[in-house]
């Protein structure tokens, strides 16, 4: 231990580092601050936390990674997990894919430890598409405020979260997400991290996985502050329902035919991720679709009985409202939030679909939230159906014209109902000061999903608020310090990063 403390000596702000983890040791780099700030922090990329999810590992909760000899480089992001890119629609990624990497101000010195807030973000992507790497979710603008981030990969659609019992009882890439946290405990302290402050944040997909962070009691004591951005465990595609169905659906897709679990997860192991992964969205039927399910594998309450029971520790057995109602909980402060037009992707699947407009002013029950538990098809859904309409379009129709509208009430229905119920909830057993609501409007050129998607209507769009929180490699802007965008940046991040220090939202305050 002496000899490693040495070497972090005799590297500080120098090009390397090499530090000792519980399973050895691993070798860093400096890397200066991008997009507009100054100074230098340390980086180490791929650091491998969960053994390869492989052969009779698919479809099951990770293990832990072995320790190793000598010193392993950290100088390099790891392999993706399986998934098809949003933008290319093109396959990638390796299921030897559970890396996470920390970025750190201040290192360890001999006996000294610089005891940072640590901030472990989950990335978004529907629970099918993404990665915690810097192409995304580049550090440059966290980490300067005095916090130590850790990003990671967790595993993706049906590799992540098939679900049909016993040796496949669901929430494989949460359970990543839960070891991913147990690895931060055990060893960020060695990156200058104090295990005992550890903030959970995410986005989307990641904002879901944070609140069932929250409600799972496999993640007790692993985290100490929660933000979950734009997503909620109350929202309608949050939780899968019928999942042995839909996995025998996927399966069909491959060519497997079989009314037997064992054979079915036999052969699914024995397919290769590209061809798992390209079969996903094909399950989702059009009923699917008028049910709002727009994501084919997502989590699912793991209470399996009888010949289905696992032997594996359920993440999550029951409904996640009935938990929030309940107060049985890890009770941590939160901050939720929302982008002011959340459903400006529904101008993409507008694109797609020239006829969507119509075929919802027909059929306006469809968009019935599911969780008023309403028959659609009755004279109660159909006058619920009515009155919304009016509500929302007046005595206009679905068309062109009202497109506003129809954001305005999608974005409602697919994030902020669950949002604002899951935000008063939590303050009905923590109160208001350990419960705070957020709006993000701000439309600047760092929000880049309305750029990538190519959309030039007004706003904030979902995921328009992650370019103020992390650095775009993908993008190639030069902003002058002084330009709106940068002043937004740098309160955004010094409010997470204060919650993270102090949980309690302020703009004030430095390192």
């Amino acid at each position: 231990m002496g000899f490693v403390r040495d070497v972090v000596s005799s590297f500080k702000r120098e090009s390397r580092a090499i530090i000792l983890t519980k399973n050895g040791a691993l070798e860093g780099r400096l890397q200066q601050v991008k997009g507009g700030g100054s100074g230098s922090f340390y980086a180490f990329k791929g650091i491998r936390y969960g053994q390869a999810p492989v052969g009779e590992r698919r479809f099951r909760a990770p293990l832990p990674e072995e320790p190793w000899k000598g010193i392993r480089s950290a100088t390099r992001e790891g392999s993706v997990c399986p998934h098809r890119n949003m933008i290319l629609d093109n396959f990638k990624g390796n299921e030897d894919c559970l890396f996470l990497n920390v970025y750190s101000p201040e290192l360890p010195i001999g006996e000294d430890s610089p005891q940072l807030p640590v901030m472990v973000w989950i990335h978004g992507g529907a629970f099918s598409f993404g990665s915690g790497n810097a192409f995304l979710y580049g550090p440059d603008y966290l980490v300067p405020n005095g916090v130590v981030l850790v990003t990671f990969n967790y595993r993706l659609g049906p590799l992540g979260f098939l679900s049909v019992g016993r040796d496949a009882p669901g929430n494989a890439g949460l359970k990543d997400q839960v070891l991913a946290l147990r690895w931060v405990q055990e060893n960020i302290a060695a990156f200058g991290g104090n295990p005992d402050d550890v903030t959970i944040f995410g986005q989307s997909a990641g904002s879901v996985s944070v609140q069932l962070l929250t409600l799972s009691p496999l993640s007790k004591g692993l985290f100490h502050k929660a933000i979950a951005q734009s997503g909620s465990v109350l929202n309608p595609w949050a939780i899968a329902r019928d999942t042995k169905e839909r996995a025998f659906k996927l399966a069909q897709l491959l060519g497997i035919r079989t009314n037997d679990t064992e054979e079915l997860l036999e052969q699914l192991r024995r397919a290769s991720p590209q061809k798992i992964v390209d079969a996903a969205l094909k399950t989702l039927t059009a009923e699917d679709v008028r049910k709002s399910i727009g994501l084919p594998f997502v989590p699912s309450l793991e209470n399996w009985t009888g010949e289905d029971a696992s032997e594996e520790e359920p993440l999550i057995v029951e409904e996640p409202l009935v938990l929030l109602k309940s107060g049985r909980y890890h009770h941590v402060p939160v901050i939720v939030g929302f982008n002011s037009h959340e459903a400006m992707l529904f101008m993409r699947r507008l694109r797609k679909d020239p006829n969507l407009l119509q075929t919802i002013d027909g059929d306006f029950e469809r968009l019935i939230p599911l969780n008023l538990q309403l028959d659609r098809e009755s004279d109660e859904g159909k006058e619920f159906a009515a009155r919304m309409k009016r509500f929302y379009m007046g005595d206009r129709h679905v068309s062109n014209e009202t497109v506003q509208e129809m954001m305005n009430l999608m974005s409602d229905v697919m994030f902020l109902h669950g949002i604002a119920d899951y935000a008063r909830l939590h303050a009905s057993h923590n109160g208001l000061n350990s419960t705070w609501v957020y709006r993000f409007a701000y439309d600047g050129a760092l929000g880049i999903y309305k750029r990538i998607l190519g959309i030039d209507w007004p706003g904030a769009c979902h995921g328009d608020e992650l370019g103020y929180l992390f650095h775009f490699g993908v993008l190639n802007l030069r902003l002058d310090n002084t330009s709106p965008e940068l002043q937004v940046m740098h309160k955004m991040t010094r409010m997470w990063s204060n919650f993270a220090k102090y949980g309690a939202l302020r703009t004030s305050g430095g390192m």
